[in-house]
């Protein structure tokens, strides 16, 4: 049985799932795909996806209820864009980390361009008790290019996911050697579907689990 750590099925909040229907779909999914516990973590994402806490623990509400049939176990946390602003902004609650005993934030980085002092950014973050996971560095263009420029992030232990998607080819061959390389370096410590909706980007986890298995073992 697997966790999902990442995914944009609650519905109507960003650009996942639209509606209900589509998140019921892409639960069913994950259940199938053998995943017992489930982390939505939609964008909070200033002037792109301006979401509130308060909103999405509502809709989160929603969802639950929904799906209480479901042998399925839900969270909420959220997925937030770097800026120099995080840690001011998350001091005043403005994201939803996950895990009460030890909280998790996921952060989302550029795709072009690595941002200036990222490390000691999320540094800061963690001083504030909160441990930053980058999101899906196998789709950016500079990892892409040169993966051990996250040497950095690695030697200040900041873990970091990658999507499910990349790793079975379905985001194109240049997330896919990025993500073996990654997998290679040992960079990686999580892997989550992305999933967004059951009809352009479906929930996808067995696939990428075979792949790993049949390349590095159990």
């Amino acid at each position: 049985m697997y966790i999902d750590l990442h995914n944009h099925l609650l519905p109507g909040v960003d650009d996942g799932a639209a509606k209900m229907s589509q998140t019921l779909r892409g639960l069913e999914t994950a259940v199938s795909e053998k995943v017992s516990v489930l982390c939505f973590t939609p964008h909070i994402w200033r002037g792109k996806y301006p979401n509130t806490p308060e909103r999405l623990r509502e809709t989160f509400e929603k969802v639950r209820e929904a799906a209480a049939s479901l042998p399925i176990e839900l969270h909420l946390g959220s997925e937030v864009f770097y800026s120099h602003d995080l840690t001011d902004d998350f001091m005043t609650g403005a994201y939803i980390p996950l895990g009460k005993k030890k909280r998790f934030l996921l952060v989302e980085l550029s795709t072009s361009v690595m941002p200036h002092g990222i490390t000691n950014g999320l540094y800061k973050l963690m001083l504030q008790g909160v441990e930053p996971v980058v999101a899906h560095p196998e789709r950016y263009l500079y990892v892409q290019k040169n993966p051990k420029c996250l040497f950095e992030l690695a030697q200040a232990q900041i873990p970091m996911q990658m999507t499910t998607q990349s790793i079975t080819g379905a985001f194109g061959s240049a997330a896919q050697k990025a993500a073996m390389k990654l997998l290679d370096l040992g960079l990686i410590s999580f892997i989550a579907s992305d999933a967004h909706n059951p009809e352009t980007r479906p929930f996808v986890f067995r696939e990428a689990v075979r792949i790993i298995n049949r390349k590095y073992g159990h």
